[in-house]
């Protein structure tokens, strides 16, 4: 019956009103930023309104305040194209830079070395396969060969957000050293394939300039993860976690990741009126998952601080789920700049939330991230047995198309319907528990 309460009580119509307001009245919720405070601020009363005791982690990271991009290309062409930064990239000096634009093929080091981008602007090709997403590598290149700004020429239609970072796993030294500073990094944007195409030929022909400006604050600011529990009333140091980034890639986050954090406060107030579970449930709105996971990495350092880390007995993630084909577990992941290390999620966990997706009749794929892993990597690097369901495939990915219309609102019921079900039968029986 209590199984049944949380099939039944998963309303897509909710989740659209809750996003809609989080997605479009708040916006952009970078951390640290105004649109963060007040999403802050919101995630938790609704929280608190359904009985939940929330507490708040506090951290430290770097934070991106984004105002805007401009990209204007000079003769022949005489355009002004859509263009956007990486995220964390620094900005361009007052007035933009300008300069003849150079193609350097993927950017390797060796075709920036056998093309001259002193005082020019260097500009590569993504591609669907590829799509150059860690640019920190790259743009610490351009740098190095003197070059003013990089741009990326992506590999979907639209102009979209990647990441400044170098994408590395290791966090171990903290989030200064996964970025490259101002003094060895130059200005990142990418554009759309369909403006890039016609810029790649003139290109091709020699002579053509642009001027690109950035206007952003890149600066360490405070973040917060949102922690909101349900007590277990046999097991309550055993914990079950349900947890989904609140923060967004400098467009609105309607489906990265509003659809994951609505469905965890659907869910909060669906569990929050049944009977208490046996062991604790604790739902998390992270911060900082766009820079490649610094809440989760704080929330993990905290717990294991205190030594209370391990006691979680399962993580469930929910990461961008309404955009794009089925949604997929995530079998684990392998970051570009780190190839020999392979993060391998849960089986049996992974198996688990699989045959409840049967039981209710929800179809669930699997992918490997070559990107690298959403938030449950980390977890389950130290000792946490915990996984993710995600679509990888939204064409509208950190662009401003990513609209809280444009998501299929039946396919994230569908998702809060597994993971609601899997997580609640973890909680109510002990006898479930996962290898670490």
């Amino acid at each position: 019956m209590e199984e049944k309460n949380i099939l039944d009580g998963v309303d897509p119509w909710e989740m659209y009103e809750l996003d809609h307001y989080l997605s479009l009245e708040i916006g952009s919720r970078m951390s640290g930023t105004k649109g963060d405070l007040d999403s802050i601020e919101w995630v938790s009363t609704y929280f608190t309104n359904q009985g939940l005791k929330v507490e708040h982690d506090h951290f430290n990271t770097l934070s991106w305040d984004y105002r805007g991009t401009s990209f204007i290309v000079g003769p022949p062409l005489n355009l002004s194209l859509v263009s956007r930064p990486a995220y964390y990239s620094w900005p361009t000096p007052e007035g933009g830079v300008e300069g003849e634009l150079v193609f350097v093929g993927k950017g390797t080091e060796e075709e920036f070395f056998s093309n001259d981008v002193k005082g020019k602007i260097a500009m590569a090709q993504a591609s669907s396969s590829d799509p150059l997403f860690w640019l920190g590598s790259f743009s610490n290149r351009a740098r190095r060969h003197r070059a003013l700004a990089f741009v990326v020429c992506n590999g979907s239609p639209v102009a979209f957000t990647p990441s400044h970072s170098y994408g590395r796993w290791d966090h171990s030294r903290g989030w200064e050293h996964e970025y490259p500073s101002q003094n060895e990094s130059v200005p990142v944007v990418t554009l759309a394939s369909t403006d890039a195409m016609g810029l790649l030929h003139a290109v091709g022909r020699g002579g053509v300039r642009a001027k690109i400006e950035v206007d952003c604050t890149t600066e360490p600011r405070d973040g917060v993860n949102i922690r909101a529990f349900i007590t277990g009333n046999e097991k309550p140091k055993q914990r079950v976690l349900i947890n989904a980034h609140r923060d967004d890639g400098a467009c609105n986050g309607a489906n990265d990741n509003g659809s994951g954090a609505v469905i965890i406060m659907m869910l909060a107030k669906i569990m929050s009126k049944l009977p208490s579970p046996k062991r604790t449930i604790e739902f998390i709105s992270t911060g900082s998952e766009e820079g490649i996971s610094d809440g989760m990495v704080q929330y993990i350092a905290n717990r294991e601080k205190e030594g209370t880390l391990l006691e979680s007995v399962a993580g469930f993630n929910i990461d961008m789920v309404g955009v794009g084909g089925p949604a997929r577990i995530v079998d684990g992941g392998v970051y570009p700049d780190q190839p020999d290390h392979r993060v391998k999620h849960n089986k049996e966990l992974n198996d688990f939330v699989e045959k409840v997706g049967k039981e209710i009749g929800v179809y669930l794929g699997h992918l490997w991230g070559s990107w690298g892993t959403p938030e449950e990597g980390h977890l389950n690097e130290h000792g946490v047995p915990a996984m993710c369901i995600w679509k990888a495939d939204d064409p509208n990915y950190h662009s401003d198309n990513e609209h809280v219309d444009n998501i299929d609102w039946n396919a994230v019921r569908a998702v809060a319907q597994v993971i609601g079900v899997s997580a609640w039968r973890v909680a109510n029986d002990p006898s479930i528990v996962f290898p670490r």
